[in-house]
């Protein structure tokens, strides 16, 4: 698939990826917008050296995310392999777990900043004014942790669940109240107001979440349950997923230390201004990734490469898109953004859009590589997926950072990018040579091999040539002559099925047929729509029905392998269709 190919194309995946990528998009644009309006309104009304102190307890921040992660990221790839398996209830378990994790480590951790906060603060050696500043942040914000760990966690479940609306709702209204509310306590209580206005608005986005939770509407269930070693592998999944969350509170922490000990305090704001851009970058990332993983997870552990293949090619275009807006946008107005900042000195005004554009021309090498290091988690190269993210976001760009800075402020951040890029080439070449292909997802020729997808609209024309293109391509795996009248059969009745239920307005499908060898080749056949959820299998047992769905029925009686799911932008039904068992065998 094209680069813009896969921008034009409509499709099942594409429709269930576009669906929640807007929405991950807006919620991740009006997260970091918070985070910026905390830098914005610091230095409006209290000063750059605010800004710049505040960004010291950003890395703490960063954590919070980090554990956060650790709790949501693995139980959602775990519940992403239970919708692939079709396991309702192992989903609930999970989500329940997850909840009873968030709220328990969150009230504890609240406790040990409150308890380690001096020696927290004291790894910083700054002027008592940029410390009064800092404490100050650390002091609204240390009440945070329960409240973000409940908030990310029912958010990655909710996008699980198709229910990205909600998650929209929710951080649109924590938006608009995060604004209001740090311009209010700013002015009273200074940057300790800027910090309990981020709790206060991350606070209000739970009790939205909460409140469809609690609705009809939530397929999501409580039940109080504890299983250990099931938290254990969660966490165990999650520190590879998040990982990178860590990396980024910690690269900021090396470049301020390494830019105060080299040129002062008071070149720590050009670092906040470029971590900040950098921050806008990962979010958005973030809402590709949000995407991704739990499409890749369901398709993963469904076997299908097909579908692997396109969702993929769709989160690497929408990457490459927002590298190129984000680097344009930033690089255009790079002499504002300083004064959003509170900077108004001329030289370093001037230092810190050189910087800000030097840095930006590698930044879909960050994108690209980012996405691909997750994707190897997904589908479970964890550990090289772990390698890649270490060597994308610490070795290569710290290395390039002590390489570049003997040329500057601006060799510095010219080394960073470059270490970027880099990494992308450290993986092309590590894909190449040890895994022997140049397909980056690591998908053969030979994996492909006895698979093969089709994406069609509910239009009978389509329906009527995929069933005679099927029959016609299918020879080529040996099939009987009854295996490859019953594909072609639930092809063409399927599709019209779903013609007549259209009623007119066309929705998208997709059948892929994937061969599992053994002594009696079978072929497990994967239909996907995006149409109103309807169960034909529910509806012949339920004993009203039409005659189309009752031949359906007698088709895939005695098939081993039968069932239908609809769980958020996406309505499945999986069949399998085996060869008669020899006599002999019986």
């Amino acid at each position: 698939m094209s680069f813009l190919s896969a921008f034009r194309q409509k499709t099942v995946i594409s429709s269930r990826f576009r669906s929640v990528f807007v929405s991950a998009m807006i919620s991740m644009t009006l997260s970091y917008i918070l985070m910026l309006t905390d830098n914005v309104v610091a230095g409006q009304f209290i000063g750059d050296e605010a800004v710049a102190a505040m960004s010291l307890i950003f890395p703490l921040v960063t954590t919070l995310f980090f554990i956060s992660y650790l709790i949501a990221d693995g139980l959602g790839m775990m519940a992403a392999y239970a919708q692939g398996r079709e396991d309702r209830q192992e989903v609930n378990r999970l989500f329940s777990q997850g909840i009873i994790l968030s709220l328990g480590l969150g009230i504890v951790l609240v406790g040990l900043l409150h308890i380690f906060q001096d020696s927290l603060l004291s790894y910083w050696q700054i002027s008592p004014e940029y410390m009064a500043h800092a404490r100050g942040y650390y002091d609204g914000l240390k009440w945070l942790p329960p409240i973000v760990f409940f908030n990310i966690f029912v958010y990655t479940f909710l996008i699980q669940e198709g229910e990205e609306q909600i998650c929209l709702r929710a951080s649109a209204i924590a938006f608009v109240s995060n604004v209001v509310l740090d311009i209010l306590l700013c002015q009273i209580f200074g940057t300790m107001g800027i910090g309990l206005a981020t709790v206060l608005g991350t606070g209000i986005s739970c009790l939205v979440q909460c409140f469809f939770l609690f609705s009809p509407k939530s397929r999501l269930a409580f039940h109080w349950c504890l299983n250990i070693r099931q938290i254990c592998r969660g966490v165990y999944l999650s520190f590879y997923h998040s990982v990178d969350t860590l990396f980024l509170s910690l690269l900021p922490v090396v470049l301020s230390s390494y830019v105060i000990a080299r040129w002062g305090e008071n070149h720590i704001i050009v670092v906040t201004i470029i971590t900040n851009i950098l921050v806008l970058a990962l979010a958005l990332y973030t809402g590709v990734v949000d995407c991704l993983q739990p499409m890749v997870c369901q398709y993963h552990s469904e076997g299908s490469f097909g579908s692997i293949q396109k969702t993929m090619d769709l989160g690497i275009a929408h990457t490459v898109g927002i590298s190129l807006a984000v680097a344009l946008g930033a690089g255009v107005f790079g002499e504002l953004i300083p004064l959003l900042f509170g900077v108004e000195d001329g030289p370093l005004l001037q230092e810190a859009a050189a910087c800000l554009r030097i840095f930006l021309l590698f930044l879909v090498f960050l994108g690209t590589t980012l996405i691909y290091s997750n994707y190897y988690i997904y589908i479970e190269q964890r550990n090289y997926g772990l390698l890649v993210k270490t060597m994308l976001l610490i070795l290569c760009p710290v290395l390039g950072m002590v390489a570049g800075a003997r040329a500057g402020m601006e060799g510095l951040w010219l080394g960073v990018g470059a270490g970027y890029a880099l990494a992308f080439i450290l993986n092309a070449l590590v894909v190449r040579l040890w895994y022997s292909t140049d397909n980056f997802l690591l998908i053969t020729r030979e994996m492909m091999e006895g698979q093969c997808s089709y994406d069609v609209d509910s239009v009978k024309g389509e329906i009527m040539d995929l069933s005679h293109h099927i029959g016609e391509y299918l020879r080529k795996w040996e099939l009987t002559s009854e295996q490859l009248l019953n594909l072609r059969l639930l092809v063409e009745e399927i599709g019209m099925h779903a013609v007549e239920r259209c009623q007119g307005k066309p929705f998208h499908m997709e059948f892929s047929f994937m061969l599992k060898p053994g002594k009696r080749k079978s072929v497990k056949v994967i239909v996907r729509d995006n149409g109103s959820p309807y169960d034909i299998l529910m509806a012949v047992n339920g004993g009203k029905y039409t005659l189309r769905e009752y031949f359906i029925e007698s088709i895939t009686n005695n098939f081993p392998e039968r069932h239908y799911l609809s769980a958020g932008d996406e309505n499945k039904l999986v069949l399998e269709v085996s060869q008669p068992m020899p006599i002999g065998d019986i």
